[in-house]
């Protein structure tokens, strides 16, 4: 339902009253901070509380992991990993997150041996998306290849089929709604949204954007999908069009939620969530004032960024090749429609030409936001703000032209399944 704040307040209550086991409920309070409130302190606080009253406590130490990874902190992530697996050893979960953490790898390293193992003893698809990370990372391209067309058919038996061409009706329906005169662009505090394909470079900018003084990171916050969900739609399904009535309530709600995630009133927030794309008419409705940024990046280094990083069950078309390359096409079209009829609202940005000229191009891109360059953007893998995506790792390190062309280590295999395809400069 969204009511985090009485789901802590309850929880608190119950472990006054002297809770058995209260280790369970401090762990759901730190989850609540960290993963729905943003508050990293407050979460530190209740893990530590939790590993007090019980040591070994394996969620806690996972957790805790987990947070020092969001925080970008490699050595306390490494130890409460290592921590975690020995707690639960015949959990693969904790270790494959510990290799991913790990700055240096070597073939013959026991925690990778140990992860291989895992092979032909696990179902979890997780534990193949890993195993390809670590063998690319190795150097061993043939058997990250592998693991990841092990992973993809694991991960594909949990989702609901997916058929391309209804969806595809559905998103071309998208750009028929119109969309409400915008706001002026000076408004100061007008809210930008980050959106567009996954793996495009989205944390990435959100990241360079909350290193300026003006901007605000919220992350991929739940409030967008929980109010697509009520209105019908869902992450990769456009809800029906609503009244200018509920619009403007649906406004007013987001800037309540604000509000409660302590996004203070002199800032400019980013929505960094890249499946709102699907959903940019509904949210412009609610919001004349807002601002998107839609991501992109050559196709083939999304489409295999894609395949190697495990999505929600609804982007069914995440596990075959030659679907995720038929959703680019369609954010392509999405991105084209918007883009040339409201560029005073729309920006298409380019992961090749930030890592070509990061300060040109991202002056440019603050001057079309209203707000000065500085100089600290370019330090946004400083900063010590949570990351809760798949890049966390990529966007604690500076920018470096290294970032592309990474499809070209797996060029013979992608060929082999969509042929001359992968020539070509568009999906």
């Amino acid at each position: 339902m969204g009511k985090f704040t009485d789901a802590i307040a309850a929880y608190e209550r119950a472990i006054s009253l002297g809770l058995t086991g209260p280790e369970e409920a401090m762990v759901n309070i730190s989850s609540l901070y960290s993963e729905r409130l943003g508050d990293a302190a407050l979460a530190l606080t209740w893990l530590e509380r939790a590993l007090a009253a019980n040591a070994g406590f394996y969620p806690a130490l996972f957790n805790r992991a987990h947070l020092a990874e969001q925080l970008g902190d490699r050595e306390t992530a490494v130890d409460y990993f290592i921590r975690a697996s020995r707690a639960k050893p015949a959990d693969p979960l904790a270790l494959t997150r510990l290799v991913e953490a790990m700055p240096e790898l070597r073939n013959d390293d026991p925690y990778v041996a140990q992860l291989r193992r895992f092979w032909g003893a696990s179902p979890d698809p997780d534990v193949f998306y890993a195993l390809a990370k670590v063998e690319e990372r190795l150097g061993n391209t043939d058997a990250a290849w592998r693991a990841l067309q092990k992973a993809n058919e694991r991960d594909a038996q949990g989702h609901p089929p997916w058929v391309d061409g209804q969806m595809r009706v559905r998103y071309q329906e998208l750009l028929t709604r119109p969309l409400p005169t915008p706001h002026q662009v000076s408004d100061r505090n007008a809210p930008v949204f980050i959106v567009g394909m996954f793996r495009t470079g989205s944390t990435l900018l959100e990241q360079l954007l909350a290193a300026h003084s003006r901007f605000f990171p919220l992350g991929e916050s739940e409030f967008w999908p929980r109010a697509i969900a009520r209105a019908g739609g869902s992450m990769i399904g456009p809800a029906p069009a609503i009244d200018a009535t509920d619009a403007s309530v649906l406004g007013k709600d987001f800037y309540a939620h604000l509000l409660e995630r302590g996004v203070p009133s002199d800032y400019r927030v980013t929505d960094k969530r890249p499946d709102n794309i699907y959903h940019l008419p509904l949210i412009a409705a609610a919001l004349p004032e807002a601002r998107f940024i839609i991501t992109e990046r050559d196709w083939r280094d999304t489409l295999l960024s894609v395949w190697a990083t495990r999505l929600h069950p609804q982007h069914g078309y995440a596990t075959k090749l030659a679907d995720i390359r038929a959703q680019l096409q369609s954010c392509r079209n999405l991105a084209d429609t918007w883009c040339d009829q409201h560029s005073e609202r729309f920006y298409r940005f380019s992961y090749e030409a930030l890592l070509a000229n990061p300060e040109a191009y991202m002056r440019q891109l603050l001057s079309w936001l209203g707000e000065p360059w500085e100089a600290n953007c370019l330090s946004f893998h400083q900063l010590q703000n949570p990351v809760r995506t798949a890049s966390v790792w990529q966007v604690r390190e500076p920018l470096t032209l290294t970032r592309q062309q990474r499809w070209r280590r797996y060029e013979t295999h992608l060929r082999n399944v969509l042929g001359s395809a992968i020539d070509e400069e568009a999906p």
